[in-house]
């Protein structure tokens, strides 16, 4: 099941529901824990949920961070390797293990960067988590200093469990080079694949065993 797991606090189901039909919009399928909570399996029917998330976008605020369910369900996703997408909503410190992620800051209403967020969740789509060991990438020749550090920061970002598939596009910001670029020094790796993703960007990724 591909879905969004929105995990928020009660007090902010309002920016939630706005959350839900912004990305509705965008043709992106959302699951809210609405209702859930008063039964009696409550947890189980959670778990499964996040388990079969494609990202578990987390609404920061001081309520939510006082939230024990909050609390659990991006843990939870965080151990069941799906990706955790931070929105601040309200100036919030931010629990130590979320800090370690990019968090998108909602809390300027005129400027919320929607469009990011929704980029984010296609190219989660795009990537999920590998479920079988990567084949290492090979050692290849690149005498170019400045290449080999492109393609050394390139495979890094391949090799990160929490995705199966990148975009050459992100790959290519990582590297610091343009995408023809970025594509023309991965293709020089033949334990490196690729293929077009749904939202028509070019992707790659690490064979597989």
């Amino acid at each position: 099941m591909n879905h969004i797991f929105i995990s928020h606090s009660h007090q902010d189901s309002d920016f939630a529901e706005i959350l839900e039909n912004k990305l509705s919009e965008a043709k992106l399928t959302v699951w809210r824990d609405v209702g859930i909570r008063g039964g009696q399996d409550w947890r189980s029917e959670i778990d499964q949920a996040i388990k079969e998330a494609i990202a578990l976008i987390v609404i920061v605020t001081p309520d939510a961070k006082s939230s024990e369910y909050v609390t659990y369900e991006w843990s939870f996703a965080w151990g069941a390797q799906v990706k955790v997408i931070p929105v601040m909503l309200k100036t919030t410190e931010l629990h130590p293990r979320l800090e370690s992620l990019q968090y998108l800051d909602f809390t300027n209403r005129g400027a919320r960067p929607w469009d990011t967020l929704v980029e984010l969740l296609v190219e989660a789509d795009e990537s999920k988590p590998q479920d079988k060991k990567i084949v290492q990438p090979e050692e290849i020749e690149i005498e170019n200093k400045d290449q080999r550090g492109t393609y050394n920061r390139m495979i890094e970002a391949l090799n990160d469990e929490g995705w199966k598939w990148r975009s050459i596009e992100k790959l290519a910001i990582i590297g610091g080079v343009s995408e023809d670029e970025a594509l023309a020094i991965l293709r020089q790796d033949a334990n490196v694949v690729f293929d077009k993703g749904k939202s028509g960007r070019r992707i790659a990724r690490l064979k597989t065993k």
